[in-house]
Protein backbone atom coordinates (compact mmCIF):
# COMPACT_ATOMS: atom_id res chain seq x y z
CA UNK A 1 0.00 0.00 0.00
CA UNK A 2 1.14 3.38 -0.30
CA UNK A 3 2.77 4.84 2.51
CA UNK A 4 0.50 8.22 3.73
CA UNK A 5 4.37 9.67 4.13
CA UNK A 6 4.95 9.31 0.76
CA UNK A 7 2.08 10.64 -1.29
CA UNK A 8 2.93 14.72 -0.17
CA UNK A 9 5.76 13.81 -3.03
CA UNK A 10 2.87 13.10 -5.40
CA UNK A 11 0.24 15.28 -5.10
CA UNK A 12 -0.76 19.32 -5.10
CA UNK A 13 -3.91 20.83 -4.96
CA UNK A 14 -5.69 22.97 -7.69
CA UNK A 15 -4.41 23.27 -11.12
CA UNK A 16 -0.24 22.58 -9.99
CA UNK A 17 -0.69 19.27 -11.89
CA UNK A 18 0.05 19.06 -15.47
CA UNK A 19 1.05 15.73 -17.81
CA UNK A 20 3.71 14.74 -19.92
CA UNK A 21 4.47 11.64 -22.16
CA UNK A 22 7.92 11.25 -23.15
CA UNK A 23 9.61 7.45 -24.33
CA UNK A 24 6.29 5.66 -23.16
CA UNK A 25 7.16 6.78 -19.44
CA UNK A 26 4.09 8.32 -17.97
CA UNK A 27 5.48 11.70 -16.07
CA UNK A 28 3.03 13.78 -13.46
CA UNK A 29 4.27 16.74 -12.65
CA UNK A 30 3.36 18.41 -9.70
CA UNK A 31 4.78 20.82 -7.20
CA UNK A 32 6.50 19.76 -4.51
CA UNK A 33 5.91 21.67 -1.30
CA UNK A 34 7.86 22.61 1.38
CA UNK A 35 8.49 19.69 4.39
CA UNK A 36 6.13 20.39 6.95
CA UNK A 37 3.93 23.43 5.39
CA UNK A 38 0.30 22.86 4.03
CA UNK A 39 0.04 22.77 -0.03
CA UNK A 40 -2.85 25.36 0.51
CA UNK A 41 -0.08 27.51 2.17
CA UNK A 42 2.08 27.22 -0.71
CA UNK A 43 -0.24 28.43 -3.33
CA UNK A 44 -1.62 31.04 -1.50
CA UNK A 45 -1.64 34.47 -3.27
CA UNK A 46 -2.49 37.71 -2.67
CA UNK A 47 -4.50 39.98 -5.17
CA UNK A 48 -3.28 43.03 -6.97
CA UNK A 49 -4.46 46.01 -8.44
CA UNK A 50 -4.32 45.96 -11.98
CA UNK A 51 -1.56 48.61 -13.42
CA UNK A 52 -1.40 52.09 -15.25
CA UNK A 53 -0.10 50.08 -18.91
CA UNK A 54 -2.85 47.46 -18.66
CA UNK A 55 -1.04 44.95 -17.19
CA UNK A 56 -1.54 42.60 -13.49
CA UNK A 57 0.47 41.52 -11.42
CA UNK A 58 -0.44 38.36 -8.71
CA UNK A 59 2.04 36.73 -6.27
CA UNK A 60 3.46 33.22 -6.13
CA UNK A 61 6.33 30.43 -4.77
CA UNK A 62 8.70 28.67 -6.86
CA UNK A 63 8.67 24.91 -6.75
CA UNK A 64 10.35 22.19 -8.28
CA UNK A 65 8.37 19.86 -10.56
CA UNK A 66 8.17 16.58 -9.47
CA UNK A 67 7.68 13.33 -12.22
CA UNK A 68 5.90 9.91 -12.02
CA UNK A 69 7.19 6.83 -13.68
CA UNK A 70 3.72 4.97 -14.08
CA UNK A 71 3.65 1.15 -14.85
CA UNK A 72 4.28 0.17 -18.70
CA UNK A 73 2.26 -3.02 -17.99
CA UNK A 74 -1.28 -2.96 -16.36
CA UNK A 75 -1.24 -4.24 -13.02
CA UNK A 76 -5.05 -4.34 -12.04
CA UNK A 77 -5.10 -7.36 -14.41
CA UNK A 78 -3.58 -9.90 -12.09
CA UNK A 79 -2.44 -9.39 -8.09
CA UNK A 80 1.17 -8.26 -7.99
CA UNK A 81 3.34 -8.17 -5.21
CA UNK A 82 6.41 -6.32 -3.69
CA UNK A 83 9.06 -8.96 -2.31
CA UNK A 84 11.64 -6.16 -1.52
CA UNK A 85 12.02 -2.64 -2.17
CA UNK A 86 15.64 -1.51 -3.03
CA UNK A 87 14.95 2.51 -2.61
CA UNK A 88 13.51 5.14 -0.47
CA UNK A 89 12.74 9.15 -1.07
CA UNK A 90 16.09 10.89 -0.58
CA UNK A 91 18.01 8.46 -2.48
CA UNK A 92 20.16 9.28 -5.89
CA UNK A 93 19.38 6.88 -8.21
CA UNK A 94 21.06 6.73 -11.84
CA UNK A 95 18.61 5.01 -14.75
CA UNK A 96 18.68 1.19 -14.72
CA UNK A 97 19.03 1.30 -11.21
CA UNK A 98 16.90 -1.07 -8.98
CA UNK A 99 13.79 0.11 -6.97
CA UNK A 100 11.80 -2.73 -5.86
CA UNK A 101 11.07 -6.36 -7.31
CA UNK A 102 7.65 -8.39 -7.65
CA UNK A 103 7.25 -12.14 -6.56
CA UNK A 104 8.12 -14.41 -9.12
CA UNK A 105 4.04 -15.55 -8.43
CA UNK A 106 3.26 -12.02 -9.71
CA UNK A 107 5.46 -11.89 -12.96
CA UNK A 108 4.11 -15.76 -13.67
CA UNK A 109 0.60 -14.53 -13.43
CA UNK A 110 1.20 -11.24 -15.07
CA UNK A 111 2.83 -13.11 -17.77
CA UNK A 112 0.07 -15.83 -17.77
CA UNK A 113 -2.21 -12.84 -18.27
CA UNK A 114 -0.43 -11.27 -20.89
CA UNK A 115 -0.36 -14.80 -23.07
CA UNK A 116 -4.20 -14.87 -22.87
CA UNK A 117 -4.80 -11.29 -23.55
CA UNK A 118 -2.48 -11.18 -26.74
CA UNK A 119 -3.89 -14.36 -28.26
CA UNK A 120 -7.61 -13.01 -27.25
CA UNK A 121 -6.89 -9.66 -29.08
CA UNK A 122 -5.57 -11.63 -32.04
CA UNK A 123 -8.09 -13.31 -32.61
CA UNK A 124 -10.13 -10.16 -32.44
CA UNK A 125 -8.18 -9.14 -34.42
CA UNK A 126 -8.50 -12.15 -36.87
CA UNK A 127 -12.45 -11.71 -36.67
CA UNK A 128 -12.44 -7.76 -37.10
CA UNK A 129 -10.32 -8.91 -40.75
CA UNK A 130 -12.28 -11.03 -41.55
CA UNK A 131 -15.44 -9.02 -40.84
CA UNK A 132 -13.99 -6.10 -42.55
CA UNK A 133 -13.56 -8.38 -45.40
CA UNK A 134 -16.99 -10.13 -45.64
CA UNK A 135 -18.78 -6.70 -44.92
CA UNK A 136 -17.27 -5.03 -47.82
CA UNK A 137 -18.17 -6.80 -50.12
CA UNK A 138 -21.84 -7.15 -48.31
CA UNK A 139 -21.86 -3.58 -47.88
CA UNK A 140 -20.22 -3.19 -51.91
CA UNK A 141 -23.31 -5.64 -52.96
CA UNK A 142 -26.04 -3.54 -50.81
CA UNK A 143 -24.73 -0.08 -52.64
CA UNK A 144 -25.01 -1.47 -55.75
CA UNK A 145 -28.34 -2.86 -55.75
CA UNK A 146 -29.63 0.73 -53.65
CA UNK A 147 -28.56 2.79 -56.45
CA UNK A 148 -30.01 0.15 -58.96
CA UNK A 149 -33.48 0.20 -56.89
CA UNK A 150 -32.44 4.35 -57.07
CA UNK A 151 -32.15 4.60 -60.36
CA UNK A 152 -35.61 2.31 -61.64
CA UNK A 153 -37.37 4.25 -58.60
CA UNK A 154 -39.17 6.33 -61.18
CA UNK A 155 -40.30 3.87 -63.46
CA UNK A 156 -41.26 1.53 -60.55
CA UNK A 157 -42.97 4.65 -59.04
CA UNK A 158 -44.95 5.57 -62.52
CA UNK A 159 -45.84 1.39 -62.71
CA UNK A 160 -47.51 1.82 -59.90
CA UNK A 161 -49.52 4.78 -60.13
CA UNK A 162 -50.21 3.54 -63.49
CA UNK A 163 -52.08 0.60 -61.73
CA UNK A 164 -53.99 2.36 -59.26
CA UNK A 165 -55.21 4.25 -61.84
CA UNK A 166 -56.26 1.04 -63.55
CA UNK A 167 -57.83 -0.51 -60.75
CA UNK A 168 -60.03 2.65 -60.12
CA UNK A 169 -60.81 2.87 -63.80
CA UNK A 170 -61.81 -0.51 -63.80
CA UNK A 171 -63.88 -0.23 -60.93
CA UNK A 172 -65.94 2.63 -62.67
CA UNK A 173 -66.09 1.11 -65.74
CA UNK A 174 -67.82 -1.49 -63.78
CA UNK A 175 -70.47 0.60 -62.10
CA UNK A 176 -70.75 2.27 -65.69
CA UNK A 177 -71.22 -0.51 -67.36
CA UNK A 178 -73.76 -1.77 -65.10
CA UNK A 179 -75.67 1.25 -65.02
CA UNK A 180 -76.09 1.45 -68.81
CA UNK A 181 -76.85 -2.46 -69.42
CA UNK A 182 -79.94 -1.61 -67.18
CA UNK A 183 -80.41 1.15 -69.18
CA UNK A 184 -80.23 -1.15 -72.80
CA UNK A 185 -82.59 -3.36 -70.65
CA UNK A 186 -85.08 -0.85 -69.71
CA UNK A 187 -85.12 0.78 -73.10
CA UNK A 188 -85.72 -2.85 -74.92
CA UNK A 189 -88.79 -3.16 -72.92
CA UNK A 190 -90.09 0.62 -72.98
CA UNK A 191 -89.83 0.41 -77.15
CA UNK A 192 -91.02 -2.86 -77.49
CA UNK A 193 -87.58 -4.46 -78.56
CA UNK A 194 -88.42 -7.52 -77.37
CA UNK A 195 -91.70 -7.57 -79.44
CA UNK A 196 -90.28 -6.65 -82.39
CA UNK A 197 -87.93 -9.10 -82.30
CA UNK A 198 -90.14 -12.06 -81.37
CA UNK A 199 -92.09 -10.74 -84.77
CA UNK A 200 -95.47 -11.11 -82.46
CA UNK A 201 -96.95 -9.19 -84.95
CA UNK A 202 -96.31 -10.35 -88.30
CA UNK A 203 -96.55 -14.07 -86.70
CA UNK A 204 -100.71 -12.75 -85.74
CA UNK A 205 -100.47 -11.43 -89.07
CA UNK A 206 -99.59 -15.08 -90.86
CA UNK A 207 -102.31 -16.74 -88.51
CA UNK A 208 -104.81 -14.58 -89.07
CA UNK A 209 -103.79 -14.80 -93.26
CA UNK A 210 -103.62 -18.96 -92.65
CA UNK A 211 -107.34 -18.35 -91.03
CA UNK A 212 -108.51 -16.85 -93.63
CA UNK A 213 -106.80 -19.41 -96.25
CA UNK A 214 -108.17 -22.25 -94.16
CA UNK A 215 -111.91 -21.00 -94.16
CA UNK A 216 -111.95 -20.45 -97.80
CA UNK A 217 -110.26 -24.08 -98.39
CA UNK A 218 -113.19 -25.10 -96.00
CA UNK A 219 -115.79 -23.52 -98.03
CA UNK A 220 -114.49 -25.00 -101.16
CA UNK A 221 -114.43 -28.25 -99.80
CA UNK A 222 -118.01 -27.87 -98.56
CA UNK A 223 -119.09 -26.56 -101.70
CA UNK A 224 -117.06 -29.73 -103.65
CA UNK A 225 -118.79 -31.94 -101.37
CA UNK A 226 -122.66 -30.35 -102.12
CA UNK A 227 -121.25 -30.69 -105.97
CA UNK A 228 -120.12 -34.36 -105.86
CA UNK A 229 -123.25 -35.13 -104.10
CA UNK A 230 -124.90 -33.96 -106.43
CA UNK A 231 -123.36 -35.48 -109.09
CA UNK A 232 -123.48 -39.08 -107.42
CA UNK A 233 -127.34 -38.32 -107.50
CA UNK A 234 -127.77 -37.45 -111.51
CA UNK A 235 -125.39 -41.00 -111.93
CA UNK A 236 -127.33 -42.96 -109.51
CA UNK A 237 -130.71 -41.18 -110.99
CA UNK A 238 -129.12 -41.72 -114.39
CA UNK A 239 -128.80 -46.00 -114.03
CA UNK A 240 -131.90 -45.91 -112.32
CA UNK A 241 -133.51 -44.81 -115.37
CA UNK A 242 -131.50 -46.81 -117.17
CA UNK A 243 -132.87 -49.62 -115.14
CA UNK A 244 -136.19 -48.53 -115.89
CA UNK A 245 -135.95 -48.27 -119.22
CA UNK A 246 -134.45 -51.39 -119.88
CA UNK A 247 -137.08 -53.36 -118.27
CA UNK A 248 -139.62 -51.20 -120.18
CA UNK A 249 -137.46 -52.66 -123.38
CA UNK A 250 -136.99 -49.39 -124.88
CA UNK A 251 -135.94 -49.39 -128.05
CA UNK A 252 -132.28 -48.95 -128.97
CA UNK A 253 -131.81 -45.72 -129.82
CA UNK A 254 -133.40 -44.38 -126.91
CA UNK A 255 -131.11 -46.58 -124.25
CA UNK A 256 -128.35 -45.36 -126.15
CA UNK A 257 -129.33 -41.79 -125.32
CA UNK A 258 -129.87 -42.64 -121.73
CA UNK A 259 -126.43 -44.76 -121.67
CA UNK A 260 -124.57 -42.35 -122.86
CA UNK A 261 -126.14 -39.49 -120.58
CA UNK A 262 -125.31 -41.74 -117.58
CA UNK A 263 -121.63 -42.19 -119.20
CA UNK A 264 -121.69 -38.27 -119.26
CA UNK A 265 -122.90 -38.08 -115.50
CA UNK A 266 -120.82 -40.50 -114.33
CA UNK A 267 -117.41 -37.95 -116.14
CA UNK A 268 -118.92 -35.54 -114.50
CA UNK A 269 -119.10 -37.57 -111.15
CA UNK A 270 -115.57 -38.49 -111.46
CA UNK A 271 -114.55 -34.84 -112.06
CA UNK A 272 -116.26 -33.77 -109.32
CA UNK A 273 -114.79 -37.00 -107.11
CA UNK A 274 -111.48 -35.33 -108.05
CA UNK A 275 -112.16 -31.76 -107.46
CA UNK A 276 -113.69 -32.80 -104.25
CA UNK A 277 -110.26 -34.95 -103.52
CA UNK A 278 -108.36 -32.00 -104.66
CA UNK A 279 -110.57 -29.50 -102.31
CA UNK A 280 -109.86 -31.85 -99.34
CA UNK A 281 -106.36 -31.69 -99.79
CA UNK A 282 -106.04 -28.03 -99.81
CA UNK A 283 -108.25 -27.82 -96.97
CA UNK A 284 -106.34 -30.17 -95.12
CA UNK A 285 -102.91 -27.96 -96.22
CA UNK A 286 -104.66 -24.76 -94.90
CA UNK A 287 -105.71 -26.32 -91.90
CA UNK A 288 -101.94 -27.08 -91.00
CA UNK A 289 -100.38 -23.87 -92.44
CA UNK A 290 -103.40 -22.24 -90.00
CA UNK A 291 -102.16 -24.73 -87.18
CA UNK A 292 -98.11 -24.01 -88.12
CA UNK A 293 -98.65 -20.38 -88.07
CA UNK A 294 -100.03 -20.65 -84.58
CA UNK A 295 -97.29 -22.11 -83.30
CA UNK A 296 -95.36 -20.00 -84.31
CA UNK A 297 -97.24 -17.68 -82.82
CA UNK A 298 -97.50 -19.00 -79.44
CA UNK A 299 -93.50 -19.78 -79.72
CA UNK A 300 -92.84 -15.58 -80.54
CA UNK A 301 -95.16 -15.25 -77.54
CA UNK A 302 -93.40 -17.90 -75.51
CA UNK A 303 -89.88 -15.99 -76.74
CA UNK A 304 -91.21 -12.31 -76.02
CA UNK A 305 -92.25 -13.20 -72.36
CA UNK A 306 -89.38 -14.99 -71.54
CA UNK A 307 -86.83 -12.37 -72.85
CA UNK A 308 -89.11 -9.44 -70.86
CA UNK A 309 -88.58 -12.11 -67.85
CA UNK A 310 -84.75 -12.12 -68.46
CA UNK A 311 -84.42 -8.26 -68.67
CA UNK A 312 -86.81 -7.54 -65.76
CA UNK A 313 -84.04 -10.46 -63.69
CA UNK A 314 -81.31 -8.60 -64.96
CA UNK A 315 -82.49 -5.21 -64.05
CA UNK A 316 -83.00 -6.40 -60.78
CA UNK A 317 -79.54 -8.06 -60.61
CA UNK A 318 -78.04 -5.57 -61.63
CA UNK A 319 -79.43 -2.96 -59.58
CA UNK A 320 -79.22 -4.44 -56.55
CA UNK A 321 -75.12 -5.51 -57.30
CA UNK A 322 -74.61 -1.77 -58.51
CA UNK A 323 -74.88 -0.56 -54.85
CA UNK A 324 -71.94 -2.66 -54.00
CA UNK A 325 -70.31 -1.80 -57.11
CA UNK A 326 -70.68 2.02 -56.62
CA UNK A 327 -68.91 1.24 -53.05
CA UNK A 328 -66.16 -0.64 -54.46
CA UNK A 329 -65.05 2.05 -56.65
CA UNK A 330 -65.25 4.98 -54.19
CA UNK A 331 -63.47 3.05 -51.97
CA UNK A 332 -60.69 2.77 -54.69
CA UNK A 333 -60.82 6.13 -54.81
CA UNK A 334 -60.08 6.74 -51.54
CA UNK A 335 -57.67 3.77 -51.30
CA UNK A 336 -56.46 5.16 -54.57
CA UNK A 337 -55.11 8.37 -52.69
CA UNK A 338 -53.33 6.03 -49.71
CA UNK A 339 -51.60 3.69 -52.31
CA UNK A 340 -50.07 6.68 -54.45
CA UNK A 341 -48.82 8.42 -51.07
CA UNK A 342 -47.15 5.07 -50.41
CA UNK A 343 -45.69 4.31 -53.51
CA UNK A 344 -44.22 8.52 -54.02
CA UNK A 345 -42.66 7.77 -50.17
CA UNK A 346 -40.91 4.07 -51.43
CA UNK A 347 -39.89 6.44 -54.20
CA UNK A 348 -38.46 8.84 -52.34
CA UNK A 349 -36.82 6.47 -49.86
CA UNK A 350 -35.31 4.73 -52.86
CA UNK A 351 -33.77 8.11 -54.25
CA UNK A 352 -32.53 9.24 -50.77
CA UNK A 353 -31.17 6.10 -50.19
CA UNK A 354 -29.19 5.82 -53.67
CA UNK A 355 -28.11 9.49 -53.37
CA UNK A 356 -26.62 8.26 -49.59
CA UNK A 357 -25.53 4.63 -51.20
CA UNK A 358 -22.26 5.59 -51.17
CA UNK A 359 -21.65 7.46 -48.10
CA UNK A 360 -23.40 4.31 -46.13
CA UNK A 361 -20.85 2.02 -48.21
CA UNK A 362 -18.29 4.17 -46.83
CA UNK A 363 -19.69 4.72 -43.48
CA UNK A 364 -20.00 0.95 -42.73
CA UNK A 365 -16.31 0.30 -44.12
CA UNK A 366 -14.88 2.84 -41.97
CA UNK A 367 -17.25 1.36 -38.90
CA UNK A 368 -15.71 -1.73 -40.11
CA UNK A 369 -12.43 -1.04 -40.42
CA UNK A 370 -12.53 1.36 -37.31
CA UNK A 371 -13.12 -1.60 -35.21
CA UNK A 372 -10.05 -3.24 -36.91
CA UNK A 373 -8.05 -0.35 -36.00
CA UNK A 374 -9.24 -1.05 -32.43
CA UNK A 375 -8.68 -4.01 -32.18
CA UNK A 376 -5.15 -3.32 -33.74
CA UNK A 377 -4.63 -0.98 -31.48
CA UNK A 378 -5.75 -3.34 -28.52
CA UNK A 379 -3.39 -5.79 -29.55
CA UNK A 380 -0.39 -3.62 -30.02
CA UNK A 381 -1.12 -1.85 -26.65
CA UNK A 382 -1.05 -5.21 -25.09
CA UNK A 383 2.43 -6.55 -27.20
CA UNK A 384 3.91 -3.57 -25.87
CA UNK A 385 2.83 -4.15 -22.38
CA UNK A 386 4.07 -7.43 -22.39
CA UNK A 387 7.78 -6.72 -23.72
CA UNK A 388 7.90 -3.55 -21.08
CA UNK A 389 6.75 -6.63 -18.62
CA UNK A 390 9.07 -9.28 -20.33
CA UNK A 391 11.76 -6.58 -20.08
CA UNK A 392 11.88 -6.46 -15.96
CA UNK A 393 14.23 -9.08 -15.44
CA UNK A 394 13.66 -11.15 -12.37
CA UNK A 395 10.74 -9.16 -11.67
CA UNK A 396 12.64 -6.00 -10.66
CA UNK A 397 11.73 -2.80 -11.42
CA UNK A 398 14.33 -0.15 -12.43
CA UNK A 399 14.76 3.77 -11.99
CA UNK A 400 13.56 5.57 -15.51
CA UNK A 401 16.08 8.25 -15.26
CA UNK A 402 18.55 9.64 -13.68
CA UNK A 403 17.84 12.05 -10.41
CA UNK A 404 16.61 12.25 -6.81
CA UNK A 405 14.15 10.05 -5.58
CA UNK A 406 11.05 11.97 -3.43
CA UNK A 407 8.95 9.16 -2.79
CA UNK A 408 9.01 5.25 -3.91
CA UNK A 409 5.15 4.24 -3.59
CA UNK A 410 5.44 0.52 -2.71
CA UNK A 411 7.48 -1.62 0.17
CA UNK A 412 7.40 -5.31 0.21
CA UNK A 413 4.47 -7.24 0.70
CA UNK A 414 2.44 -4.28 -1.05
CA UNK A 415 0.27 -5.22 -4.00
CA UNK A 416 0.54 -2.53 -7.14
CA UNK A 417 -2.47 -0.34 -8.00
CA UNK A 418 -4.05 0.63 -10.99
CA UNK A 419 -3.02 4.52 -12.06
CA UNK A 420 -0.54 4.46 -8.82
CA UNK A 421 3.23 5.27 -9.82
CA UNK A 422 5.76 3.53 -9.33
CA UNK A 423 8.09 6.27 -8.21
CA UNK A 424 8.54 10.20 -7.88
CA UNK A 425 11.39 12.18 -8.88
CA UNK A 426 13.01 16.01 -8.42
CA UNK A 427 12.83 17.56 -12.03
CA UNK A 428 15.06 20.98 -11.29
CA UNK A 429 15.19 21.43 -15.53
CA UNK A 430 11.46 23.29 -14.63
CA UNK A 431 10.41 25.59 -11.95
CA UNK A 432 6.80 25.99 -11.63
CA UNK A 433 4.93 28.65 -10.11
CA UNK A 434 0.97 28.74 -8.99
CA UNK A 435 -0.89 32.04 -8.68
CA UNK A 436 -4.49 32.80 -8.44
CA UNK A 437 -5.82 34.91 -11.11
CA UNK A 438 -9.32 36.83 -10.24
CA UNK A 439 -12.42 36.29 -12.08
CA UNK A 440 -12.62 39.43 -13.94
CA UNK A 441 -9.12 38.86 -15.34
CA UNK A 442 -8.79 35.28 -16.28
CA UNK A 443 -10.65 35.39 -19.61
CA UNK A 444 -7.28 37.78 -20.31
CA UNK A 445 -5.21 34.66 -19.47
CA UNK A 446 -4.78 31.25 -22.11
CA UNK A 447 -2.36 28.68 -22.16
CA UNK A 448 0.88 29.12 -23.80
CA UNK A 449 1.01 32.84 -23.15
CA UNK A 450 4.21 34.55 -22.34
CA UNK A 451 4.98 36.30 -18.57
CA UNK A 452 7.33 38.33 -16.82
CA UNK A 453 8.31 36.39 -13.20
CA UNK A 454 10.48 38.33 -11.11
CA UNK A 455 11.55 35.53 -8.33
CA UNK A 456 13.40 37.14 -5.15
CA UNK A 457 16.63 36.46 -4.79
CA UNK A 458 17.34 36.07 -8.49
CA UNK A 459 20.13 38.30 -9.64
CA UNK A 460 19.93 38.17 -13.57
CA UNK A 461 16.92 40.07 -13.10
CA UNK A 462 13.13 39.10 -14.42
CA UNK A 463 12.51 35.77 -16.35
CA UNK A 464 9.94 34.62 -18.90
CA UNK A 465 7.60 31.99 -17.88
CA UNK A 466 4.27 30.33 -19.89
CA UNK A 467 1.06 29.51 -18.96
CA UNK A 468 0.98 25.73 -19.04
CA UNK A 469 -2.35 25.44 -17.03
CA UNK A 470 -5.51 27.02 -16.22
CA UNK A 471 -7.75 25.57 -13.21
CA UNK A 472 -11.48 24.82 -15.27
CA UNK A 473 -13.20 25.68 -12.27
CA UNK A 474 -12.91 28.32 -9.47
CA UNK A 475 -10.46 28.06 -6.24
CA UNK A 476 -12.24 26.03 -3.70
CA UNK A 477 -13.09 28.08 -0.52
CA UNK A 478 -13.00 31.44 -2.28
CA UNK A 479 -15.27 33.93 -1.01
CA UNK A 480 -18.34 35.43 -3.75
CA UNK A 481 -16.61 39.03 -3.89
CA UNK A 482 -13.31 37.20 -4.49
CA UNK A 483 -13.42 34.45 -6.87
CA UNK A 484 -10.12 33.32 -8.22
CA UNK A 485 -8.97 30.38 -10.34
CA UNK A 486 -5.56 28.89 -10.14
CA UNK A 487 -3.07 29.47 -12.73
CA UNK A 488 0.47 27.54 -13.20
CA UNK A 489 3.33 29.25 -14.86
CA UNK A 490 6.31 27.01 -16.37
CA UNK A 491 10.09 28.39 -16.01
CA UNK A 492 13.18 26.85 -18.09
CA UNK A 493 15.38 25.79 -15.39
CA UNK A 494 18.05 24.13 -17.10
CA UNK A 495 21.05 26.18 -16.38
CA UNK A 496 19.88 25.33 -12.67
CA UNK A 497 19.79 28.47 -11.14
CA UNK A 498 16.50 29.14 -9.81
CA UNK A 499 15.75 27.07 -6.57
CA UNK A 500 12.03 26.33 -4.96
CA UNK A 501 10.66 28.36 -1.89
CA UNK A 502 11.67 31.60 -3.46
CA UNK A 503 8.80 34.18 -3.63
CA UNK A 504 7.92 35.39 -6.95
CA UNK A 505 5.73 38.29 -8.79
CA UNK A 506 4.19 37.15 -12.06
CA UNK A 507 3.03 39.85 -14.29
CA UNK A 508 0.45 39.34 -16.95
CA UNK A 509 0.79 41.53 -20.23
CA UNK A 510 -1.71 44.02 -22.03
CA UNK A 511 -1.49 41.41 -25.50
CA UNK A 512 -2.12 37.83 -23.39
CA UNK A 513 -3.08 35.51 -25.60
CA UNK A 514 -6.54 35.27 -23.54
CA UNK A 515 -7.73 38.67 -23.71
CA UNK A 516 -10.89 39.52 -25.46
Amino acid sequence: MIKPGKKLYSAIAGAAAVCVLTGGIGYQAVASGTAGQPPEDILATEAREENEDGTFSEDGTTQIRTVAQMPEFTVGAVTMTVEEAYAAAGDTVSEGDALFKLTDESMEAAKSYYEKAVAAAERTLTTAESDLESGTLEAENARQETELTADSAQEIYQAAIDSIDVEVAEKKEACDEAVDTIGEYQDNLDGGVYYVQAGIDEKQNAVNEAKAAAEAAQQALTEAQQADETAQQTVVSQLSSLQSQIEQKTDYESLLSVVQQAMADYETREQQADSLTAAQQAADAAQSALEKAQMDFDAAVEEYNKNVEEANTKITELTESLEELQEEYEQAQRDAGTKKAEAKNTYDTAVVEGNYAQSTYEATVNELQAAVDTAQEALSGLLKEQKALLAMEDGTVTASRDGTLTGISYEAEDVLLADTAFAYYYDTDTILISVEIPQEQIVRVAVGDEVEVNISGNRKGAVTGTVSSIASSATAGGSISNVTYAVVISIDNSEGRLSSGSSATVTFRETAGGES
